[in-house]
């Protein structure tokens, strides 16, 4: 189980300590803490920085001489990258400064520091950045350039933290949670420890019911034939939906402990597994035949293929999620290929 910092400070917002003391007292009072990263180690003298102008390199073709306005001054940039433009708000690492990877991705330990000096005889007084060598990946940070310097959307204050801004100002701990303590699975339960741990108060999610006057029983039907493996099963229905990409907040928080952002619907499901940890899979109703959902074991030999294609084979041991007519998902683990979510989705079941 892993859960950052930031995280767990949404429900305890009193908690100021370090990354080792935390560790230490949370061990202590029994959550054990096996160890932590620090997502903005290697990473120094970094801001959100606007390019005012750009002008070819004289003696290089593939360069581009950049005036970058870091806030407090406007210096002077060299780069090779393709997807800079006038306006950009952009990650700058000053002079002196350093980050963690190379523009391959691959880490350094200790970090690469960033000295003025010239490229093809032209002043250069920093580097911009890709999300790479920030310490990440386009996996956690979507809308990163591919090969480019990341990209911050309008709203980004020139001069200031361009790692806060993208949330690596962050500790992420990992914890050995022992199988009688399956509430500390998810980020509320490890919240609520710490917040008894440290003696401060805890404000859990404040979660308000939305919808309408219309009958969830009119869309669809649960019923579980095997209470003992599953004792309850909710379901709710959402109409009008559009897919499109979750908040940045929900974003960076996923990306924290290790989950690739990938939409709204898939990014909610993985949300509420995290922060409760309660297991919850999205489903097309449109794809639901029968307009039921039925938990039941599987078959002796029943073969299912999952969300990620490969072709399972089951037994009367394992738990199923299935419709009028088929399996659709093994409970708690994955769901099938045959429900799979497309953008063309108009009405969700949850």
């Amino acid at each position: 189980m892993n859960t950052s910092l930031s995280w767990i400070k949404a429900y305890v917002p009193d908690l100021d300590v370090t990354a080792q003391e935390y560790t230490d007292a949370m061990t202590l009072s029994g959550t054990k803490v096996e160890g932590y990263e620090m997502l903005d180690a290697d990473l120094e003298k970094i801001v959100i920085g606007q390019i005012e102008k750009i002008e070819k390199h004289p003696d290089a073709d593939k360069l581009v001489v950049c005036q970058v306005n870091v806030g407090s001054e406007t210096v002077q940039i060299v780069t090779g990258a393709k997807n800079v433009f006038e306006g950009a708000k952009i990650p700058v690492v000053l002079d002196g400064g350093r980050v963690a990877g190379s523009h391959d991705g691959k880490q350094v330990a200790g970090g690469i520091k960033i000295k003025k000096g010239k490229l093809r005889g032209v002043d250069s007084f920093g580097m911009m950045c890709s999300i790479e060598e920030l310490g990440s990946t386009k996996d956690m940070y979507p809308e990163a350039a591919e090969n480019g310097i990341y990209i911050f959307e309008e709203d980004a204050v020139v001069g200031s933290s361009a790692i806060e801004a993208l949330g690596r100002n962050d500790v992420v701990f990992e914890y050995e949670v022992t199988s009688n303590r399956v509430d500390c699975f998810s980020v509320v339960g490890i919240a609520r420890e710490a917040a008894a741990t440290f003696g401060k108060e805890f404000h859990p999610p404040v979660v308000t019911e939305t919808g309408n006057s219309e009958d969830v029983n009119d869309y669809i039907k649960v019923t579980v034939e095997d209470a003992d493996l599953c004792p309850r099963y909710c379901a709710r229905v959402v109409k009008n939906v559009k897919v499109g990409p979750s908040p940045k907040w929900m974003q960076r928080r996923l990306a924290s402990v290790g989950i690739r952002p990938i939409n709204n619907l898939v990014d909610i499901t993985n949300y509420v597994m995290e922060e409760y940890g309660q297991p919850m899979h999205a489903y097309d109703l449109e794809k639901i035949a029968g307009k039921e959902i039925v938990v039941k074991t599987a078959k002796s030999g029943e073969k299912f293929v999952t969300l990620d294609g490969q072709e399972r084979e089951l037994d009367e041991s394992v738990l199923m999620i299935c419709d009028g007519e088929k399996s659709v998902g093994i409970a708690g683990i994955m769901g099938g290929e045959n429900t799979m979510i497309t953008d063309d989705v108009q009405t969700m079941l949850f």
